[in-house]
């Protein structure tokens, strides 16, 4: 009985890969992944908080907090509003248009409320 050596060919053509390489998935390593293809987007976040009567919704652009927004300051159609999906969606519109204050989000709000309250 003759050894084998891992590296010689069989009778059909074939090579023995080498046990030594794990994991080689391509011939080429620099098919896969391209550097200069790397994007970062920006990660745009909404948190709701209720603590008994009064909520906040906290909007975080990239892990930093961008804006907070009062419960307190907003009219109860308004609360409702962000309280369902598309006031989410124009939470996160907003915070990626970047937004400058409350003041301009909260007009950007009452805009919409009056469009769904003339569509009904």
């Amino acid at each position: 009985m003759t050894n084998k050596n891992p590296d010689q060919t069989n009778g059909s053509g074939e090579e023995f890969k080498d046990s030594n390489i794990k994991y080689v998935l391509s011939k080429f390593e620099f098919d896969l992944y391209h550097e200069s293809d790397d994007l970062n987007f920006p990660v745009v976040r909404v948190k709701r908080i209720a603590v008994g009567k009064t909520e906040k919704w906290k909007l975080f652009l990239n892990e930093k907090l961008y804006l907070t927004i009062e419960g307190t300051k907003l009219s109860n159609k308004e609360k409702e509003f962000l309280r369902t999906v598309e006031g989410v969606n124009f939470l996160i519109k907003e915070t990626k248009n970047r937004a400058k204050s409350f003041n301009a989000v909260k007009t950007e709000l009452k805009k919409i409320i009056n469009e769904k309250l003339d569509l009904k």
